[in-house]
């Protein structure tokens, strides 16, 4: 993680450095327009070319030069083009009719924008980041909630601009929820087995720290399909910047099976897949104003969304365990978590956690409790001897803190389903 925050931070230095006369004449307002919040300093231009989805080039107003800078779109990431001419645009599915309903927006703004940051030396990739703005009937309209309402890009959370990431982690889950642009399951035509379903999920906290150990952050994908398997030769994995992972012809999915993208180096090539990153792709959640978080997608080799993950939850953030299961923890001595099935109906707790934070257990699916059931999870032990109602955490030393500490069971989108707490803490 160090060179890539030092690479980052001279990347910054050097936009901080061509920008001086902007900055002197930027002045206060909202950072994003309909988004309430801080305030960013701000400054209008001319724009002279729309690079793509969320790229173009402004000629900043008063800022003693001529010279069109680039600008990078705060907060979404539209898919990639290969052609840039806009006599001959192509790229990736979705990556052109981005880069079009951008520049009409520019033009129904008769090329004005209104930029605006936090940090005016926020850079990504020599670009300068900042929220953008059109003026279309008399009032400005943020570019970046328009991309992300019509499913057109997808959230992109920053920590140096993170005003509007609460609002675009909504509005992206909606328009994948009414399965909008990138999101139409079918939107680049029907991909292979468009008729299996299949569902996603992401560990974003690794256990310790996260930099440390790329391994423990990882992407599962299940075939819900009783019937048929699915050939992911092909298919790729990635977050909401610009890292993937792309399935060998080798990868099946066989009916009912999940396989595993582990981020770091372990991987077998049969039902986990190494990415083979040195450093963590996904943020992890902060629950203050940033915002934090991220998306885990799987695309078809058309470039079709067949299962997300966007997290933290914002839209029907239920789950049927929610209710369904007790937790008892006994933290003096030998360690170990007790859930108890209290609802009337066998409960599958696979694609659930449990986390007393730094640590997480992860709950396979296939994990079934009858009504009245409890699973008991010893947190030393060897795994290796697991039985279907006694498993082991497999941790060397105790994790629980007798004066006080908090036991969760939790979705992958951070919604608490059941807690226990003891001393100071609470749930």
């Amino acid at each position: 993680m160090l060179p890539r925050r030092l690479l980052g931070l001279a990347l910054a230095l050097l936009a901080w450095l061509c920008v001086p006369a902007a900055t002197a004449e930027a002045r206060r307002g909202a950072c994003v327009i309909g988004v309430p919040g801080p305030t960013c300093e701000v400054w209008t231009g001319t724009v002279k070319t729309v690079g793509d989805g969320d790229t173009l080039d402004v000629d900043v107003h008063h800022d003693g030069t001529r010279r069109a800078r680039r600008i990078r779109v705060s907060g979404i990431q539209a898919m990639e083009q290969t052609e840039y001419r806009a006599d001959r645009r192509t790229g990736e599915c979705h990556a052109v009719d981005a880069t079009l309903r951008f520049e009409g927006l520019v033009r129904r703004s008769r090329r004005r924008v209104r930029l605006s940051a936090a940090d005016p030396g926020t850079s990504s990739r020599g670009r300068l980041v900042r929220h953008v703005a059109v003026r279309i009937g008399g009032r400005w309209r943020d570019v970046g909630t328009i991309q992300v309402t019509e499913g057109r890009a997808l959230w992109w959370p920053l920590r140096a601009e993170a005003a509007p990431n609460a609002a675009y982690a909504l509005w992206t889950q909606q328009a994948a929820a009414r399965q909008l642009g990138l999101f139409d399951p079918d939107g680049c035509g029907p991909g292979p087995s468009a008729a299996s379903p299949l569902q996603l999920w992401a560990n974003w906290d690794a256990d310790g720290d996260d930099g440390a150990n790329p391994g423990g952050e990882w992407v599962k994908v299940r075939n819900l399909d009783p019937v048929n398997p699915v050939a992911l030769g092909g298919w790729w994995v990635r977050d909401s910047s610009l890292r993937r992972y792309v399935f060998p012809p080798s990868a099946v999915l066989a009916p009912g099976a999940t396989l595993t993208v582990d981020v770091g180096s372990d991987g077998d090539d049969v039902d986990t897949f190494a990415w083979g990153l040195r450093e963590p792709v996904f943020d992890n959640v902060t629950r203050n104003a940033a915002a934090m978080g991220d998306g885990a997608y799987l695309f078809d080799p058309l470039g079709n969304v067949r299962a997300s993950m966007i997290y933290p939850c914002y839209v029907a953030c239920t789950d049927p365990l929610e209710g369904a299961v007790a937790i008892d923890v006994q933290f003096r001595g030998a360690e170990q978590v007790r859930l108890t099935n209290v609802s009337a109906s066998a409960v599958d707790l696979g694609g659930r956690l449990l986390r007393s934070p730094p640590y997480a257990y992860h709950l396979q699916p296939g994990t079934v409790l009858a009504p009245g059931e409890t699973l008991r999870l010893d947190v030393r032990g060897a795994p290796e001897d697991d039985l279907a109602l006694r498993k082991s955490w497999g941790l060397a030393n105790p994790i629980l803190d007798n004066d006080g500490d908090v036991v969760e069971l939790a979705t992958y989108t951070d919604l608490t389903l059941a807690c226990a707490a003891w001393g100071e803490r609470s749930c």
